[in-house]
């Protein structure tokens, strides 16, 4: 087995751990920690950092950011697109309704954002997940279908993911390209033995027919939210498996739009004068009126306020929570649909007339503002990405316009489906930065054997009040095998059992109501039965020696990890093969 090890280490970590050392034996039983940058460095940071002046730790970005990864709904031919913002290519194309021509079940509104199911409001939760609702125009329920981010159901068993991916590599997905999906049993609704690409995890019905389902979010225990705008209700339903949780929930509005904020308060657009509230862990439901400066549309959350498009030319209206009072604070008016708000607090509204963009800061003064890039027009959304840069969807182009976050010089005109139509939180941001703040740290260690034991993870933190640390892991035999795998909660220092060569660990710190950043400073990864821990605590010290000597002169069944010659009794030279391993300065505790 391969012994890695980092060969400079502060003295406090050597106090806490041995740094990415392993210590084996002829059971390959392995120990790893990772503590130092370069240790976190050999895992993925997601919206974390070890940046000085606090370095050898994790915490969360001061800068609020989110996937690279970019969900718009082609509302025209019932679609959802996956871009990636790095790259600016759409890497996959799922029907979130019956298709392409020719599949029973299949219609045709091409052009028409309109009719038929409609796809529109997208959301994405804090593990990458993707969820996108239909409309349906067509007098059905509304629908709503989750996407998995990283994983598959193997649904055929051939043990790959057949799935829509971009197989000529020219940045866009092709009709060949997208899974098809018919009505093979002819009941109008999308069945699960109907759903053929491996990354839609589910497509569920909520409410009444001709609900309309025009608002869809992420609540702050990770469940989704649904309004629809003809019955006036909203519905809360499981992000798990799609079945219903609460509701209906009346209101006095028309759901239009929806983000939760850190206190668990549900805001709603209306598409009219009304900015909606609900108290999502009481159901106590309030609204306000901002009639003197006309109708809304999108939604974003920022700064401790609620922002919401302006129909009537005033680019924003601010809704202030702990005064319940609206103000129009822009320095600039025009009329908005899409609107978003970056990981500085800035405001983001898209012209919808000029196809242009305004960066406004959090007082209302422009920080820049730029026109339409050459072919595109009418702004439906305005979205902010990981690097905070800012992304503008176009219905009647079929395109996407991007600028750079911090000058608003553009970057490029994207094709993407037929009338896309989505201006809700497309990337995550808010999920990951206002509901939840969030960031995730992902490893993926290799132990050169097949079903290696898995037993124990551990680790060191500081968590204000409120701010949390959770360890989740998965294993697999092949690298190709671990996104087939659930992750699994594990709690610090406590025995789990899951086997295979690799392991997974993915440690996500969400911060407390007032974005105060829990830190982790180590995480220690073991196999059942490390030789010489005795205690299972993820090192090797005088209280191991100590078990090892107490039980001198007596029987070991195999793995016993006392038993380090491996001869089938418990000796003095067992302690004595351990004292050598100690990984603690002297062997102290």
């Amino acid at each position: 087995m391969e012994h890695r090890c980092s060969t400079q280490r502060p003295l406090a970590r050597w106090l806490l751990a041995i740094g990415a050392c392993l210590a084996f034996s002829q059971l390959s039983a392995v120990t790893i920690t990772y503590t130092l940058d370069g240790d976190f460095d050999l895992g993925t940071l997601d919206g974390v950092n070890h940046t000085a002046p606090n370095n050898h730790q994790l915490q969360l970005n001061a800068v609020g950011t989110t996937f690279p990864v970019l969900w718009n709904a082609n509302a025209g031919e019932d679609t959802l697109s996956k871009i990636d913002t790095s790259t600016n290519k759409e890497l996959a194309r799922y029907r979130t309704w019956f298709g392409p021509a020719g599949q029973p079940g299949f219609v045709n509104h091409l052009g028409n954002a309109y009719a038929g199911a409609a796809p529109s409001r997208t959301a994405v939760d804090i593990n990458g997940n993707a969820y996108v609702a239909n409309r349906h125009f067509d007098g059905k329920s509304a629908s709503v279908m989750k996407i998995l981010s990283d994983s598959f159901i193997d649904r055929n068993g051939n043990g790959v993911a057949d799935t829509s991916q971009d197989t000529n590599n020219n940045g866009v997905i092709d009709p060949a390209e997208i899974m098809p999906m018919g009505d093979t049993n002819g009941n109008g609704r999308v069945d699960p033995a109907e759903i053929t690409d491996e990354r839609v995890a589910w497509i569920v019905y909520v409410g009444v027919p001709n609900g309309l389902g025009r608002s869809l979010c992420i609540g702050k225990d990770g469940n989704l939210w649904v309004g629809l705008f003809n019955t006036a209700q909203y519905y809360k339903i499981s992000s798990v498996d799609g079945s219903p949780m609460v509701g209906p929930i009346a209101v006095s509005w028309s759901p239009y739009g929806c983000l939760v904020d850190s206190n668990g308060m549900l805001w709603s657009a209306s598409l009219g004068t009304i900015l909606g509230k609900i108290d999502t862990n009481t159901l106590v439901v309030s609204s306000f009126n901002h009639g003197q400066f006309g109708g809304n549309y999108g939604i974003a959350l920022g700064n401790g306020k609620v922002y919401v498009a302006s129909l009537n030319g005033r680019s924003y209206i601010q809704f202030d929570p702990t005064t319940n009072t609206f103000t129009t604070p822009a320095a600039q008016f025009y009329t908005s649909y899409g609107i978003a708000v970056d990981g500085s607090g800035n405001i983001v509204p898209g012209n919808v007339n000029s196809g242009g963009v305004t960066k406004f800061a959090p007082d209302g003064t422009v920080i820049w503002s730029k026109p339409a890039q050459p072919g595109t027009g009418e702004v439906r959304g305005a979205v902010i990405d990981a690097n905070n840069d800012v992304w503008l969807i176009h219905r009647t182009s079929n395109n996407l316009s991007k600028y750079k976050g911090t000058d608003g010089t553009s970057l490029g005109v994207f094709p993407i489906g037929n009338s896309p139509y989505t201006y809700s939180d497309a990337t995550g941001f808010a999920a990951r930065n206002i509901t939840s703040p969030t960031g995730t740290w992902t490893a993926i260690y290799d132990s050169n054997v097949a079903g290696m034991p898995w037993g124990k993870a551990s680790w060191t933190e500081t968590l204000p009040t409120g701010a949390t640390i959770e360890v989740r892991v998965r294993t697999a035999d092949t690298l190709g095998n671990l996104p087939l795998s659930a992750y699994s909660l594990v709690s610090n220092n406590t025995p789990f059992n899951q086997s295979g060569r690799y392991i997974q660990v993915q440690a996500r710190l969400t911060a407390n109501a007032d974005k105060a950043s829990p830190i982790l400073y180590d995480l220690t990864l073991s196999s059942q039965g490390t030789t010489c821990d005795v205690d299972g605590d993820g090192d090797i010290d005088r209280n191991d020696i100590n078990a090892i000597l107490a039980a001198r002169n007596t029987t070991a069944a195999p793995g016993d990890s006392r038993d380090a010659d491996g001869n089938g009794f418990i000796t003095v030279n067992d302690g004595r093969m351990c004292t050598l391993k100690c990984t603690r300065p002297n062997c102290a505790p």
